[in-house]
């Protein structure tokens, strides 16, 4: 009984000092199994987080990109406008070229915008190019030539659940059209044709209303991620509490039971010295 009353203290002192119900595997099997489980969804819903916060970045990198790209849009449109007034000449139209020039050489720069040292508007080709190369290069000819590929880039979000992140640069901006338009622009405003002027007008404006829902397509996006990054933190959350109850030790119980086994064992201790005490000759 003293033998059994030491192990009792020595299981719940174990258990006191280190906050866990159990010292090995075979204190409380089907708890530690249940724990294990835990502990594998805690650091699924963790990783998931991670992988939210990467996909935001990546998201938001694309969407500033797209939305500069628009605003460039957007000052080009204002050009064309000014160029298409009859009371231009020829050579303010080419000064309003040159602008233009200009506008589709920083178009072609935010089309390799980077996150860190990866091109987001590449697809899935987001390094590895050549040197002097990238997803979008503007030849000497003025034709821009699209490197990247078309495939989606995504990540895993919750258990079997994926999201895409990213726009390729073909449905980005090659889809668009504003290259062809920019171009056409250029050439009617250098030309001095103000009846092409006002077509590629036209062709700027369907290009920034494409890009809008672009923009919109990745605000939705974000949104997405939001409430999954919202569900992963709520299932760490509680899969952390359910962790506690099913491992952690109950302070106020195992003091009371810590001080119910010591009394047990003072009496034990004071009846085996009375046992131990007595000979022979206390019954003569």
């Amino acid at each position: 009984d003293l033998n059994r009353l030491t192990e009792k203290m020595a299981k719940t002192n174990s258990s006191i000092s280190s906050g866990k119900i159990y010292r090995r595997p075979s204190d409380a099997p089907v708890a530690l199994t249940h724990a294990l489980s835990l502990r594998a969804s805690i650091k699924d819903s963790d990783q998931f987080q991670d992988n939210i916060v990467y996909a935001k970045g990546w998201v938001r990198a694309t969407e500033s990109a797209i939305s500069q790209i628009q605003d460039r849009l957007l000052r080009a449109k204002g050009l064309a406008v000014q160029g298409a007034n009859d009371s231009q000449d020829a050579h303010s139209r080419r000064a309003i070229a040159a602008e233009i020039k200009a506008i589709r050489e920083e178009v072609v720069a935010l089309g390799n915008t980077k996150l860190g040292d990866r091109y987001v508007l590449g697809g899935t080709r987001t390094r590895g190019y050549p040197p002097g190369q990238a997803p979008f290069v503007l030849n000497q000819d003025g034709i821009v030539t699209y490197n990247g590929n078309r495939e989606a880039l995504s990540v895993d979000v919750a258990s079997g659940v994926t999201q895409r992140i990213n726009l390729d640069g073909h449905e980005a901006l090659v889809q668009s059209d504003l290259f062809n338009a920019l171009d056409l622009l250029y050439d009617s405003l250098t030309a001095n044709s103000q009846p092409d002027i006002e077509v590629a007008l036209a062709d700027v404006d369907r290009s920034i209303n494409y890009l809008s829902g672009k923009v919109a397509v990745l605000g939705a996006t974000e949104n997405s991620l939001d409430n999954m990054a919202d569900m992963a933190a709520t299932l760490s959350l509680t899969n952390t509490e359910r962790l506690s109850d099913t491992e952690d030790t109950d302070m106020i119980k195992a003091v009371s039971d810590l001080r119910t086994q010591e009394t047990s064992y003072q009496a034990a201790l004071s009846a085996a010295a009375k046992v131990m005490s007595m000979s022979l000759v206390d019954f003569i």
